[in-house]
């Protein structure tokens, strides 16, 4: 009869931290991953894409802090927002909500922090060549408050690699 072995635990050691520290520390300083911090999209890692038309609903695209927002949002950081509409497509703003077609996309708050936000007023037709990109988070910081983005002003496009919230 065989006798069983006894097998120690695995131990987590201050080596395995340093090392799991520089990968993910290489991963992060990588220019095709960006970690997510904001809530409008999940919390996580994410691998960055070339923009590549056509552009779909829901996609998840890389995009400079429009100037007209930058008092709200660190402008080193850019923002990561999914498209909820492109050319064509009818945005509207009524009794102070966002919808795009008939789909209720949250509130549209005129200040924050006591300060006044530039945002949406009426309906507008995307143009061919923009998209226009809103969460349904609650203060998202997006094309509610700075409008359609023109495509090739997007960095690049994203899918998850591990996510959280």
């Amino acid at each position: 009869m065989r006798e069983a072995r006894y097998r120690q635990p695995y131990r987590w050691t201050r080596s395995n931290t340093l090392v799991a520290v520089l990968v993910g520390g290489l991963l992060l300083s990588l220019p095709w991953f960006q970690l997510n911090i904001e809530p409008s999209v999940p919390l996580g890692l994410y691998h960055l894409h070339a923009v590549q038309a056509p552009l779909t609903y829901g996609m998840l695209v890389i995009l400079p802090v429009p100037v007209s927002v930058e008092r709200w949002h660190v402008r080193s950081t850019p923002l990561l927002k999914p498209v909820a509409a492109v050319g064509g497509d009818v945005v509207c703003v009524d009794h102070g909500t966002l919808y795009i077609g008939m789909e209720p996309y949250g509130q549209v708050h005129t200040e924050a922090d006591g300060t006044p936000l530039p945002h949406m007023t009426g309906c507008l037709r995307v143009r061919e060549g923009e998209v226009f990109v809103a969460s349904k988070e609650s203060r998202s910081l997006d094309s509610r408050y700075f409008g359609p983005v023109r495509v090739e002003d997007l960095t690049a496009w994203a899918t998850p690699v591990i996510t959280w919230r």
